[in-house]
């Protein structure tokens, strides 16, 4: 059995083997023939038996062989695996830990977060409440100041505020002013000079009494007034968040003026409407669109009442 395993040049194949177990039945017939006659010839039964015998020894060798490839195989492709799912398996603990890293670190920043947006909501209601006082403490600063425009350039001659002093009784009519009118200060304002024929630039002027300037303006909005041919007009110099404020309520108070109801348009941007005029409390509005809406709703009552 072991002999016929060692021999050369022997392919490993089923086909291999079956030439090999006939040619060494052949080899043994041989020697059978050869042996002296002196021996007892064997029987057919004795030599079928001897060749079964080979054959499943040969057969067992076969398969043995066989199995100890096939597992040789799938040892080494186990072994790769193993290697492979060994790598695997290292990546994905790293990856495992690098996940407990991160939802640490998401941790710590969410808090983080939570942190600096109440920090930001304070901020922001600070910085809101700041605006608020800069915007109050900006138009404080100007509620003595009026805006004089329709004056002619250098028509003040250099002397800003001599001539604002002598421009407004003149301009409102001196019966109203038993005193000279004393201005703290006046100047152009800061845009550019227009060109010969241009749009003169408004004339700014702080009024020292405040009593005066609100005379002032109450007597501007109730005369008309010119200077050397050209209508002049007198507003009060407000911040550009109260102007845009009180512009919104332009065409709510045209369609009040046309309408014949009594209006004032109050400081900052309150809207008071007296509908009837035997009720001394007006209603009072600080948004454009209530008041349009309460006026469309007056409106539609009186017609339907007509």
């Amino acid at each position: 059995m072991s002999r016929q395993r060692n021999l050369p040049g022997k392919s490993k194949t089923i086909d291999g083997y079956i030439s090999s177990a006939n040619a060494s039945g052949a080899n043994a017939s041989d020697s059978r023939s050869n042996e002296p006659s002196a021996k007892p010839s064997a029987t057919a039964s004795d030599t079928m038996s001897i060749d079964k015998t080979y054959m499943y020894e040969m057969c067992k060798d076969m398969c043995k062989e066989m199995s100890e490839t096939i597992l040789g195989r799938l040892d080494e492709r186990f072994d790769a695996f193993d290697t492979k799912f060994q790598s695997v398996l290292s990546v994905q603990t790293d990856l495992q830990n690098r996940m407990v890293s991160q939802e640490q670190m998401t941790s710590a920043l969410e808090e983080r977060v939570e942190v600096l947006e109440t920090k930001c909501e304070d901020l922001t209601k600070c910085a809101g409440q700041l605006q608020a006082k800069l915007l109050d403490l900006e138009a404080r600063s100007r509620r003595h100041n009026i805006k004089i425009v329709g004056i002619k350039e250098d028509s003040e001659e250099g002397k800003p505020t001599d001539f604002v002093s002598k421009l407004i009784p003149e301009l409102l009519g001196d019966q109203h002013f038993p005193h000279p009118v004393k201005v703290d200060r006046a100047h152009r304002s800061l845009q550019s000079k227009s060109a010969a024929g241009g749009k003169p630039r408004t004339i700014m002027a702080r009024i020292h009494h405040f009593q005066v300037k609100e005379l002032i303006l109450r007597l501007s909005r109730t005369q008309s007034m010119e200077y050397k041919g050209n209508k002049v007009l007198i507003f009060p110099d407000y911040t550009s968040e109260v102007m845009s404020q009180r512009r919104a309520f332009r065409d709510v108070m045209k369609a009040l003026r046309d309408g014949g109801v009594k209006h004032h348009l109050r400081y900052p941007a309150r809207l008071h409407v007296y509908w009837d005029e035997e009720r001394n409390a007006p209603d009072v509005f600080n948004d454009p669109a209530a008041a349009e809406a309460a006026r469309s709703l007056k409106e539609r009552s009186a017609s339907a009442d007509g």
